[in-house]
């Protein structure tokens, strides 16, 4: 997970910078729209998931950790990442500084986040199923306002 999220958050503003402003410019007019419907689906998804009720004797058929899970979480958390590539088309030599840095610290945080979350799951009494769905449909909600109003 922490691999996933810290290369496509530091790849999408390399590819932002190698696309250049025509294309950024065409994707920046629904990148916020592609943003939502990714996190707000997958959030809504968790909620409702979350909302069943737990069978205390049948086993956990659902793996957090699946790789189409995680590569559209990925893919969804990074998109507006790519318009930050063309703020680097006037300052080539720090492109590569700036994709590691994002990546490096996109992958600590996720990496803590994971360690975290595995390490308090029993000492949490709150279903985070839920709450992790309320996040994800916030932070698409986030891009969908900021990216609104700045119209």
């Amino acid at each position: 997970m922490a691999v996933l999220f810290g290369l496509f958050q530091g790849l999408m503003p390399l590819i932002g910078y190698f696309a250049g402003f025509s294309f950024a410019k065409q994707i920046a007019n629904y990148d916020h729209w592609i943003a939502f419907v990714l996190l707000g689906g997958i959030g809504l998804k968790m909620f409702v998931e979350g909302l069943k009720p737990i069978d205390p004797h049948c086993e956990i058929k659902t793996n957090p950790f699946k790789w189409k899970l995680l590569l559209t979480l990925a893919l969804a958390t990074s998109i507006d990442a790519m318009a930050t590539g063309i703020v680097f088309v006037s300052f080539p030599e720090r492109i590569w500084i700036a994709v590691a840095n994002i990546g490096i610290i996109s992958f600590i945080f996720s990496l803590l986040g994971v360690y975290l979350g595995v390490h308090f799951r029993s000492k949490i009494k709150i279903n985070v199923e839920i709450l992790g769905g309320i996040i994800l449909i916030g932070i698409g909600l986030k891009i969908l306002i900021e990216h609104l109003s700045s119209i």
